[in-house]
Parts: C-alpha cells; structure tokens; sequence
C-alpha cells in the first residue's frame, strides 16, 4: 500500500511538471500565431489604407504594416500576405520585389491603381497580372478614368467563397457580360459612392483568372450603361496568388464593410472553396 502511495505521488508530480511545461510553452506558440497573421502593406498612399488595415484587425485579427514602395524590408518571408496600393511610378527594385513574392509563392493583393496606367512603366508587372493598358487615344477600347460616380459592384461569382462568406448585397441588378457572346442576367450587387472607376483593363492571359465581380456605372457624358468583368479576379503567379480589387480611390471605400470583407476574405480562401 506505501508503494502504491509512493508510486502515486510520483505520478501525481510527473503530471503537474508537464501541465507547467505545457502552459510555459503555450505564450510561445500563441505568439508564433500572432506572428504568423503579419500583413505588409505597400502604399503610397496611406489614408485608405489605414481604414482597411484597421478593418483588418478588428475582423480578422490581422497586424498591418504599411510601407511606402521606397522602404521595403529585405524580406517579405513573415508575412502571410502582400498588399499593393500604389498610384505612381513603382521602381524597377520595388517591381522585383512585388513579382518576386507571388511568384515564390506569396499572396499579393492588388488594390485600384496598382493595376493601372502607371504601371505602363512596369511591364515585368503587367505580365504577371495579365493585364494591357490601352493609350488613352486606342480607336476602340481606349483606357478611361472616370471619377465621382457611382459603382455598382456586381457579384458574377454567386456561390465563391471570397464574394459570399460574411457578405450582403442590398439589390439585384441586370447586367451582361463582357465577355462576349454573352446574355445579360440578374446578379446580387452593392454600390459604392461617388468613386472612381477604370474603363478597359484588357486581359492578355486567356482563362488564368477567374473574375469574381464586373462593374455597372453609367457614362456621365453620353448616359451609356457601360458594364466590365473588371471589379475583382485572382490567378496563379508561379507558386502563388494574385488578387485584384477594383474599387479604392477613396478611404470612404474601405469603409464599406460588405466590399472589406471580400478583402478580407481573399486571405482566407484556399483552392476548393470556390463554391458554398
């Protein structure tokens, strides 16, 4: 019975030493986690970003750091994903960079003008995203700004994960694909206010992407409903991923919760989630 005893306080401590040794381990690994939902944000501008950085971490837990293009770290390995709102010139050691990480398999979002006629200077860029930037005189589907309109953003991707989880859309809306033949249709939509939209980004890269939401706006000058297949798509890079977002000319943007969280969701989706 003594030995039994023994035997039991000896089994009795063994188990206190490896809870303790449990929970001294445990901080560690929670903050390996935290470390591990790191997002580096390459802008410069910073307001808007700052709006969706702060959406960011009150939903999904995510710490932003926001870098202007001219002051990025050596390496972009801590950080589960990569943003880019840059509206001037990229630098080719920035364009490098950028290509590099989605290429080696990081994720790299893509926010308004980072896909723009800036980036005409930026061809290494364009041929990762797929993306031709017309001159502004093109006889046919020359590249337009149109700012201080509303934007319809129209889901053409109803059952995807990033357009649907955590997601509302207040109207249905008829529209027509761009992407012709093609019969118009009724689709979920929210609008965006007083924004600013990009008429023809033209796709060079056949069927990579898959678009997840076209844009409606109306032409202020001749009252023409124009519709894109332009508002949102992603596609392989390499080892990795790129994602693009039309709307973000303003802070007021970000702010819209229902179009945040599509960016939000954009770092979540996996392959094989494409549909609820």
């Amino acid at each position: 019975m003594k030995m039994t005893a023994i035997a039991c306080v000896i089994v009795g401590a063994v188990l206190a030493l490896a809870a303790l040794a449990l929970m001294a381990a445990a901080p560690g690994r929670a903050g390996e986690a935290a470390a591990a939902r790191r997002l580096l944000i390459v802008a410069d501008e910073a307001k808007a970003m700052q709006v969706l950085a702060e959406f960011l971490k009150a939903e999904g837990g995510y710490a932003s750091t926001i870098v202007d293009p001219k002051d990025l770290p050596a390496d972009f390995g801590g950080y589960e994903a990569v943003f880019m709102y840059i509206h001037g010139p990229m630098q080719p050691a920035a364009e490098r960079a950028l290509v590099g990480y989605a290429q080696g398999g990081g994720r790299l979002v893509l926010l308004h003008h980072a896909v723009a006629s800036a980036r005409l200077k930026n061809p290494e860029f364009l041929r990762l995203v797929g993306v031709h930037i017309p001159p502004r005189d093109d006889p046919k589907l020359p590249w337009r700004v149109i700012e201080g309109i509303p934007y319809v953003f129209v889901n053409l991707a109803p059952r995807h994960y990033v357009t649907t989880h955590k997601v509302t859309y207040d109207r249905t809306v008829e529209y027509q694909s761009s992407d012709a033949p093609s019969a118009a249709g009724q689709f979920p939509a929210l609008e965006l206010a007083g924004t600013e939209v990009f008429l023809n980004q033209h796709f060079t890269d056949g069927r990579e992407k898959t678009v997840l939401a076209g844009f409606r706006v109306v032409d202020p000058k001749t009252g023409a409903v124009i519709m894109q297949d332009r508002a949102a798509w992603y596609k392989p890079a390499g080892r990795g991923w790129v994602f693009y977002f039309q709307p973000g000319h303003r802070a007021e943007d970000f702010q819209n919760r229902r179009y945040a969280q599509m960016i939000l969701n954009s770092l979540t989706w996996k392959p094989g989630m494409e549909a609820r």
